[in-house]
């Protein structure tokens, strides 16, 4: 009788610690969900994003530029929404290269002589990476210049062509340098072969 008791007992005491453990484990997911929402609510990611989608679909809706809200509009030192520029109408900008290209044609004796033009119509910065790195650039004009063949210069439509290879290789010099090319056409203001 004495065994049956003492099995009872070891047994109610492992049911007993079994239940304790398992509590312990309830309340300590419950604190650490009750943190987690507290902090989710201190931070303001339980708040309604109405505001926020009004504005996207101001802005999906081809509205002209961004409403202010109610509250922007009261507080004076409140940071204050600009209105887009008209995108429609992009300027375009233009940098003309000071000196003069001069390349010996492919297996011939002429020579080409030549004045190049940037142009973009993305912000002065891509100009101004132009003219940063001139001399990279104008290197690489040179060494893609100095394959052209004169039959290739005879062909319809040559400068044409040049102007948009050498567009890739302006791009591809300030993306090595700079990370962003952003030349759309390169322009021949002035072309002569002798």
């Amino acid at each position: 009788m004495a065994e049956e008791n003492t099995a009872a007992t070891s047994g109610g005491v492992n049911r007993r610690t079994i239940i304790i453990i398992a509590a312990a484990g309830l309340a300590a997911i419950l604190l650490i969900v009750g943190i987690m929402m507290g902090i989710l609510y201190l931070s303001g990611a339980l708040n309604s994003n109405d505001e926020i989608i009004e504005r996207l679909n101001a802005i999906e809706g081809g509205g002209g530029g961004l409403a202010l809200s109610a509250e922007s509009e009261a507080d004076p030192n409140a940071p204050q929404l600009l209105e887009l520029p008209d995108t429609n109408r992009l300027d375009t900008l233009y940098h003309q290269f000071a000196q003069v290209f001069i390349v010996n044609v492919m297996n011939s004796r002429k020579v080409m002589q030549l004045n190049l033009t940037l142009s973009t119509h993305y912000d002065e910065l891509v100009i101004n990476n132009v003219i940063k790195h001139e001399l990279a650039v104008r290197s690489a004009i040179l060494e893609h210049l100095s394959f052209v063949t004169e039959e290739e210069t005879l062909e319809v439509g040559f400068r044409q062509k040049m102007g948009e290879e050498l567009a890739v290789v302006v791009n591809a010099e300030l993306e090595q340098t700079e990370g962003f090319g952003g030349i759309e056409r390169i322009l021949f203001t002035e072309f002569l072969m002798q």
